[in-house]
């Protein structure tokens, strides 16, 4: 598995909530938001292609 991969399932298991549960009440684009903003706020962005880099702007803005 590779790093990044492995970040964002720790990312995801490091949520306050459990996701299997908030999938059904929550709205999706929340959801991804949430586990975007977590891990970049964890790891950063400098690992990640710019590609990846875009990705996130899209999803969370220009916060990185």
């Amino acid at each position: 598995m590779s790093e990044v991969k492995a970040r964002f399932i720790k990312t995801i298991e490091s949520l306050p909530y459990d996701i299997d549960e908030e999938v059904l009440k929550k709205d999706f684009n929340e959801i991804i938001y949430d586990v975007t903003k977590k891990y970049v706020d964890t790891y950063g962005v400098d690992d990640l292609s710019e590609g990846d880099k875009e990705c996130i702007r899209n999803i969370i803005g220009n916060v990185i």
